[in-house]
């Protein structure tokens, strides 16, 4: 969060993740529809240009540490599950201090509060996989490069100088992979964690309808994309 801090500070410092890794520099701030600024637009290293919100950067001295939506948005679905399990037990609590129709208004908010809450899940799920699936790649490359390096070291077609360069380069890459597969996989047994939970909720009692009517909700949380330009 940005607090009173003014964003357009922020333009001409450098951007990074939080494992470190050199993003590109903000080149400007963008605001939305009301005219507050939201968004700072970052110019990376392969010269796309990218959109961060205000709420995913942190101010780190003469830097910016651009932190994962993702993983916000993750943790962000643990504390809303966490609520309406709250919500679902004091309503169980009150049950004989409400009215009939009070009770069957506020219950219909909570199941389709949790409706919601699973749709994001599932589509979360999906984008920490496709994560998983992309880091995984680049771990497979770097090990291989690793090897090769070490390989053509060892047969004398690199000067030591290149060659310690390109290994400290490459240990280091592979420790940031490392943490960063870390954390997805944190996120994904999250995510399965709060759909088991939900699907175990929603198990019919015996003798009752035995397949939910309709097809699983299906939607799109996000928004617009963050690549502005190419």
């Amino acid at each position: 969060m940005m607090g009173l801090f003014e964003p357009v500070r922020l333009i001409g410092k450098m951007v990074k993740d939080r494992y470190g890794r050199q993003l590109g520099m903000v080149v400007s701030v963008l605001v939305d529809d009301r005219g507050d600024a939201s968004w700072i637009l970052v110019r990376m290293g392969d010269g796309r240009f990218r959109r961060f919100r205000l709420s995913d950067v942190v101010v780190d001295g003469s830097e910016v540490v651009a932190c994962s939506s993702l993983r916000r948005r993750v943790e962000a679905l643990r504390r809303k599950a966490a609520l309406l399990r709250r919500e679902g037990s004091l309503l169980i609590g009150l049950r004989e201090k409400m009215g009939e129709r009070a009770l069957e208004e506020i219950g219909k908010d909570i199941e389709d509060s949790v409706e919601a809450l699973q749709a994001e899940a599932s589509y979360l799920l999906k984008k920490v996989r496709d994560a998983l699936e992309a880091v995984s790649r680049q771990l497979r490359d770097v090990r291989k490069g690793l090897a090769c390096l070490e390989v053509e070291h060892e047969l004398g077609k690199l000067p030591e100088e290149t060659f310690q360069l390109s290994r400290k380069m490459l240990l280091s890459g592979l420790r940031t992979l490392l943490a960063e597969r870390d954390d997805l996989e944190e996120a994904l047994d999250i995510l399965e964690g709060l759909l088991e939970e939900q699907a175990e909720e929603q198990v019919p009692a015996k003798g009752g309808r035995e397949e939910a009517e309709g097809e699983p909700i299906q939607v799109e949380v996000g928004g617009t994309t963050d690549v502005v330009g190419t």
